[in-house]
C-alpha cells in the first residue's frame, strides 16, 4: 500500500480521516488560514464520468447551500496524480450514528438535533434538490453541539436527472416505498427518511428492518410498522403516518411532521412551546446570497438580460431591507460554561452544548437557561450589553442512604445534628462534609460523602471494648492495699 499525499493542493495533509467505495478523506490543514480541514479525494479506479459528475455536484451543492446547518466547502480542485479533490471544513465531533449506536437519545435531545436537521433540509429543498440518502450516519455532531448535514454526492435537482438509469444510490433501510418500487426521488421521499431517522434517534431501532437487505426491503414496501410496545401511543399515531405507502396520506411537509411530533412527545411545556415557536420560522428565512437553482429557461434568453438582472437584483434588495425592517434586531453571541459540555435553552428553545460559539439571537429573546447533570440549573436573564458569556453552574445537592446495623444511630453532618438512622440524608453539592454516626455503647463511624458512591448498607457499628479489672496486683497496688488494710479487733 503506497504512502498517503503529503500535500493535497497548497494544503498540507495531516492523517486519514476515512476510506470508502468513492475515495479517501484527510484530515489537512491550510497553511495560510491556520484551519483545520477534511479534504475528500475521489479513489483511483473510480474515475467514470457519473462518479465524477456526482463529484461535481456534491461541491456545487454544498457550496450553493451556505447553511450552519450544513458543511461548507471552501475549495475544489484537482492532482494529477490523485484526481478531482474537494475541501471541506473538519467537524470536531461524531456521526449522529455514532451517537445512537448503543443507546437512543432524551426526547429533548432527540428534538434540539432534529430542528438543526430540518433547518438544513429545508434550505437544500429551497435550492431544487433532493438529498436521496437522509440517515443518521449522513449527520455529523460537533462538539459544540451543532449538527450538521453532509455528502451531497447523489442529491439531485427535482428538475434535472443526474444519471439516465433507474439505479438506486441511497441506503435501503431508509428509502421511502415508492423509491424502492422504482419511482423518482422527491421532497416527499426525504421526508420519509428523516421520520425514520427522528424515530431511530428516539427509539434506537428501525421500524422496518429485516434479517437481510431483501427481508427489510420486502417490509418497506409492503408491511406496517412495527413499534415497541412502550412507544407512546400519541408517538406511535405521528410515526404511523410519516410510514404511510403512499405519499399523499403523509405530513404535507417537514414543518408539520415536526410539530405533529413535538405535540405528542413527553417534553417540558417550556421547552415544547419554544420548540414550536421555532418550527413556524422554519424555512422562511434564507441565508444571504442563496436563491432556488431553477434550470436555463427554456422560453428564450432574455432571463440573461442585464437589464433584467439588475432589476431582479434592485427588487430583491428593497424585499431584504423591508424584511430587516419588519424584524426585531438581531444579535450574535458566545456562551461557554464552567464546567462545560452543558445544555443550552433559549426561551425554551435547545441551541446546544456549551462550548457555543457566534450564537445568532433573533428577536427579543430573554432567558437563556443551562442544564447539566449533578448541577443546579441556571437561568440568566439576557440583557442589551451580552455578548461573551461565561457561566460557572453550581453542584447541585445529593441524597445519601444511611443505614446502621444496629440501628438507630445519631447521624451528624459537619457537627449538625440530623436525626436517626434509618435516614436519607441531604448533602450540599460545593465542598467536602463529614459525616458522623455514635450510638451508645458503639465505636463511632466517619466518612466523607461522595456524590454516585453509596454508603456500606448498612455501616456495621462496632460495639465498644469494655475494660475488666485486672486479677493481678502490682507492687504499688500491694502497698497502697497494705495501707489501708485494717485488721479486725480482737
Amino acid at each position: 500500500m503506497s504512502p498517503g499525499p503529503s500535500t493535497i493542493g497548497r494544503y498540507k495533509v495531516l492523517g486519514t480521516l476515512g476510506s470508502g467505495a468513492m475515495g479517501t478523506v484527510y484530515l489537512a490543514e491550510d497553511p495560510l488560514l491556520k484551519r483545520s480541514l477534511a479534504i475528500k479525494v475521489v479513489r483511483e479506479g473510480t474515475g467514470d464520468a457519473e462518479v465524477l459528475a456526482r463529484f461535481k455536484q456534491e461541491a456545487e451543492v454544498s457550496a450553493r447551500l451556505n447553511h450552519p446547518n450544513a458543511v461548507t466547502v471552501f475549495d475544489v480542485g484537482e492532482e494529477s496524480d490523485l484526481g478531482p479533490f474537494l475541501v471541506m471544513e473538519y467537524i470536531e465531533g461524531e456521526r449522529l450514528s455514532d451517537r445512537i449506536q448503543h443507546a437512543p437519545l432524551d426526547p429533548a435531545e432527540a428534538v434540539g438535533f432534529l430542528l438543526q436537521a430540518g433547518e438544513a433540509l429545508v434550505a437544500l429543498h429551497a435550492l431544487g434538490f433532493v438529498h436521496r440518502d437522509i440517515k443518521p450516519g449522513n449527520f455529523m455532531v460537533g462538539r459544540d453541539g451543532r449538527l450538521k448535514l453532509m455528502d451531497f454526492g447523489i442529491a439531485r435537482s427535482e428538475s434535472v436527472r443526474l444519471t439516465s438509469t433507474s439505479t438506486f444510490l441511497g441506503t435501503p433501510a431508509y428509502a421511502a416505498p415508492e423509491i424502492l418500487n422504482g419511482a423518482s426521488a422527491t421532497m416527499a421521499s426525504d421526508q420519509w427518511s428523516f421520520a425514520m431517522t427522528a424515530y431511530e434517534m428516539l427509539t434506537g431501532e428501525l421500524p422496518f428492518l429485516g434479517d437481510s437487505v431483501g427481508a427489510t426491503l420486502y417490509r418497506i414496501i409492503h408491511d406496517e410498522p412495527v413499534f415497541p410496545e412502550e412507544l407512546p401511543a400519541e408517538t406511535k399515531a405521528v410515526f404511523r403516518r410519516a410510514f404511510d405507502k403512499d405519499p399523499a396520506r403523509r405530513p404535507p411537509d417537514l414543518r408539520a411532521f415536526l410539530q405533529d411530533l413535538i405535540q405528542a412527545l413527553p417534553l417540558e411545556p417550556s421547552l415544547k412551546h419554544g420548540c414550536l415557536a421555532r418550527i413556524e420560522l422554519l424555512g422562511t428565512e434564507r441565508a444571504p446570497g442563496v436563491m432556488p437553482l431553477q434550470p436555463p429557461s427554456p422560453k428564450g434568453r432574455w432571463m440573461h438580460s442585464p437589464w433584467v438582472w439588475a432589476g431582479g437584483l434592485l427588487a430583491a434588495g428593497l424585499l431584504g431591507w423591508a424584511a430587516f425592517f419588519r424584524r426585531d434586531a438581531s444579535r450574535v453571541l458566545s456562551i461557554d460554561s464552567r464546567p462545560g459540555a452543558a445544555a443550552v435553552f433559549l426561551d425554551g428553545t435547545p441551541l446546544g452544548s456549551t462550548p457555543l460559539r457566534q450564537v445568532v439571537v433573533k428577536g427579543k429573546a430573554e432567558l437563556l437557561r443551562l442544564e447539566k447533570p449533578d448541577y443546579q440549573t441556571l437561568e440568566v436573564r439576557l440583557q442589551p450589553e451580552d455578548s461573551d458569556l461565561i457561566l460557572r453552574l453550581q453542584p447541585a445537592p445529593f441524597e445519601v442512604a444511611v443505614h446502621t446495623e444496629p440501628a438507630g444511630a445519631q447521624v451528624f453532618l459537619d457537627g449538625e445534628a440530623k436525626g436517626r438512622t434509618p435516614m436519607s440524608l441531604a448533602v450540599p453539592g460545593s465542598g467536602a462534609h463529614q459525616l458522623r454516626l455514635t450510638l451508645e455503647g458503639h465505636q463511632p463511624w466517619s466518612t466523607v460523602p461522595e456524590r454516585h458512591k453509596p454508603l456500606p448498607d448498612p455501616v456495621r457499628l462496632l460495639k465498644s471494648p469494655t475494660r475488666k479489672p485486672s486479677s493481678k496486683e502490682g507492687p504499688l497496688g500491694k502497698f497502697f492495699k497494705g495501707i489501708f488494710h485494717k485488721e479486725p479487733r480482737p
